[in-house]
């Protein structure tokens, strides 16, 4: 079970970093749109997932 929280929060990591570099991308190509707010609401919800699987990477039935 630890292989695959340490998997989750790597995939979930990684998508956080993509979601930032794809933010930079349409804000130099495009400048200020609405695509903007998609990377942001995606990067958001990958923090909160973060999050969660520390918490539950310090419950012992998750070890």
């Amino acid at each position: 079970m630890y292989i695959v929280l340490v998997a989750m929060l790597v995939l979930a990591c990684i998508t956080l970093f993509y979601s930032g570099y794809y933010l930079a991308v349409i804000k130099q190509k495009i400048g200020r749109t609405v695509l903007i707010a998609i990377p942001i609401a995606i990067g958001i919800f990958m923090f909160n997932v973060i999050w969660a699987l520390v918490e539950l990477g310090k419950s012992p039935h998750w070890q």
